[in-house]
């Protein structure tokens, strides 16, 4: 077993993973192949797919795979360290790289390359994207199956167990998520399930936007431009209840520290900003923060939509890189 904390000397052509992830374990056989996955999470709990009975499973299945020789020897391959991308010149001389610099310093290797595209952002995907919820305990289990989700119209079913998804073993919620990581922005992948012994399979189809998902937790977009500017929280429940706002409305409460470009702007301490152009929005503060990185652009003016105490406000920002 080694644990990996600074990726700097590391090859990185070794491990397939989501590097934004604050923990997931890799299986590797002695010549570099991959015997499978654990780890992922979700939006709001960056645990939710942790539990001892799934790691236990996804152990068992890779030293399986292991054992059987299901696992060619892997093709050559070109080593890839951090420290030689550009963008990590950025950092302090030996500063410890940390995961989420990967995606960090592949994404400016893709904008200087003008190869990047927003369609980048939405990577390993939730099997709630394609209808599938799975069992926590056992990952490659189905509990239940979206309504009309591409998942229901290729027909599994709850108690279905997953065995491929594009070619790729599935043993854990990992395994699913890297597999789904590799399928088209539109189009199909290949599946293959157990029901009561039964083997089936098919053609999953992928629908226009079936990647996307609230991606905000992920700390490698906090350096994609432009800055939003803003420091701030969402407002408590009962400061939002005396404004009349909803409890999924926008209640983004501006810090006391402001940034020269919001205090240029004419924000305030304590502004609560509930909208942009005139539009409301329903998201919280961190969706919010990802939202302006994600669909504006720098050098553009956004109005903020602002209550100050009771007063209306509207505030024009230019958004820096």
């Amino acid at each position: 077993m080694l644990r990996i904390g600074n990726l700097r000397g590391i090859d990185l052509s070794w491990f397939e993973v989501d590097f934004d992830l604050t923990w997931n374990a890799l299986f590797l056989a002695p010549e570099g192949q991959t015997l499978g996955r654990f780890g992922g999470r979700d939006a709001h709990t960056p645990q939710k797919y942790h539990s001892l009975p799934a790691l236990n499973l996804a152990l068992r299945q890779a030293l399986k795979r292991f054992r059987a020789g299901e696992v060619p020897k892997p093709a050559p391959r070109k080593p890839e360290r951090a420290e030689n991308y550009p963008a990590a010149a950025k950092l302090p001389f030996n500063a410890c790289i940390h995961c989420h610099h990967v995606h960090e310093f592949r994404r400016d290797a893709l904008q200087r390359a003008r190869r990047w595209s927003l369609d980048d952002v939405w990577i390993y995907p939730q099997p709630e994207n394609v209808g599938l919820t799975l069992d926590i305990n056992q990952g490659d289990r189905v509990l239940s199956v979206k309504s009309k989700s591409p998942a229901a119209i290729l027909g599994i079913t709850p108690k279905d167990v997953l065995r491929k998804i594009g070619g790729v073993p599935i043993a854990s919620i990992a395994d699913v998520q890297y597999a789904l990581n590799q399928a088209p922005t539109t189009g199909e992948i290949r599946v293959e399930w157990q029901r009561n012994g039964v083997r089936k399979g098919g053609d999953l189809n992928l629908p226009k936007d079936w990647r996307k998902t609230d991606v905000s937790w992920r700390w490698s977009l906090k350096s994609l431009s432009p800055n939003p500017s803003l420091i701030g929280d969402d407002l408590e429940p009962a400061e939002r209840a005396k404004l009349g706002l909803t409890p999924k409305r926008l209640a983004y409460r501006q810090m006391n520290f402001l940034t020269p470009t919001a205090r240029h702007a004419g924000l305030r301490a304590n502004d609560v900003i509930i909208g942009i152009n005139d539009r409301p929005l329903t998201m919280t503060a961190r969706q919010f923060e990802t939202h302006i990185r994600l669909y504006h652009r720098v050098g553009e003016e956004i109005t903020l939509n602002v209550l100050r105490g009771k007063e209306s406000v509207r505030v024009k920002l230019k958004l820096p890189e």
